[in-house]
């Protein structure tokens, strides 16, 4: 996960976006009590949906307390404690982190990534005991992608599909089962499948919008984009232009896969968190569809 996915924070209640800083304060709580402080430096917000999507299947009520931190050291924050989907995403996050560093520092050689891998690498080494499985699948599709890139796959659609593929795989949290009476082994069933689906489009959804605002930056260091080969960018026309020429056709594919993640969504029966779900969902993952679409327009394009 890549930062993309955020709540439209305007349109959340007080009460709200108390409870989603709470769920990344708690994400942030989790990794430094069971990996110590330096992950932590990895957090974003794309775990918080994870957690809070995950969670908001379970009955119980959140364990939550008011403390200070070192970053925000003025006034306490509510963070929510206690919580295996915390936990949980964590690890997600973690493992995706690890990969992500291990990746930018095969393709660019960079320092940073290289001394992220190393200071992860005893945080992986736990995750492999802790979620052997999520891990296996990761790197086997990640290593799918990989060759995918390395090949230069011409089709956006081949591309994103490993990554697709990892995200479903990811949003199927089996742990959830112990909330489901034993005789409704059908409804989990259903859970599972339908919590897959939102995985897969998620995967979808942001494979494609960080292929398309990564359009300028790849152009120039000549780095592998599908959206580039699958549309021929030629040097006869401007990033701006050849952006504004794919721009309705990545824009359909996005609203798309959010269409399909709204259906998903509306086919559970969320004990809590509904609001927020459903702002990240019809709000905010429009309103970042919306703005990564008109990076680098003829409207908002800056001045040579």
């Amino acid at each position: 996960m890549l930062g993309y996915v955020k709540p439209d924070r305007p349109e959340l209640k007080i009460k709200e976006f108390e409870l989603y800083s709470g769920y990344y304060c708690g994400i942030c709580k989790s990794i430094a009590r069971r990996y110590g402080q330096l992950p932590r430096l990895v957090l974003n917000y794309d775990s918080v949906f994870l957690a809070i999507l995950i969670a908001g299947m379970n009955p119980d009520s959140e364990h939550i307390k008011f403390e200070r931190c070192i970053i925000h050291a003025s006034k306490k924050r509510t963070i929510v404690y206690d919580s295996k989907e915390i936990d949980y995403a964590a690890d997600i996050l973690l493992l995706l982190a690890y990969y992500k560093l291990k990746d930018d520092y095969q393709d660019e050689k960079s320092k940073i990534a290289a001394l992220g891998t190393v200071l992860l690498q005893g945080t992986f080494n736990r995750l492999l005991k802790t979620i052997p499985e999520k891990c296996d699948y990761v790197k086997e599709q990640l290593n799918i992608l990989s060759h995918l890139e390395a090949e230069k796959c011409p089709s956006i659609d081949r591309s994103a599909e490993p990554f697709a593929k990892l995200m479903e795989e990811v949003f199927d949290y089996t742990d959830w089962n112990e909330y489901i009476d034993k005789e409704a082994k059908a409804e989990a069933e259903d859970r599972s499948k339908i919590f897959r689906r939102i995985g897969y489009h998620i995967g979808k959804w942001i494979y494609l919008i960080d292929a398309y605002d990564d359009i300028n930056e790849d152009i120039k260091k000549n780095t592998f984009n599908p959206l580039i080969i699958q549309f021929k960018y030629s040097e006869k026309e401007t990033e701006v232009e050849f952006k504004a020429r794919i721009k309705e056709r990545v824009e359909r594919n996005l609203i798309l896969y959010l269409a399909e993640i709204a259906k998903c969504c509306s086919q559970l029966k969320f004990e809590k968190n509904q609001g927020l779900i459903e702002n990240i969902i019809y709000f905010g993952l429009m309103r970042m569809t919306e703005d990564v679409l008109k990076k680098g327009t003829e409207s908002n394009a800056e001045p040579i």
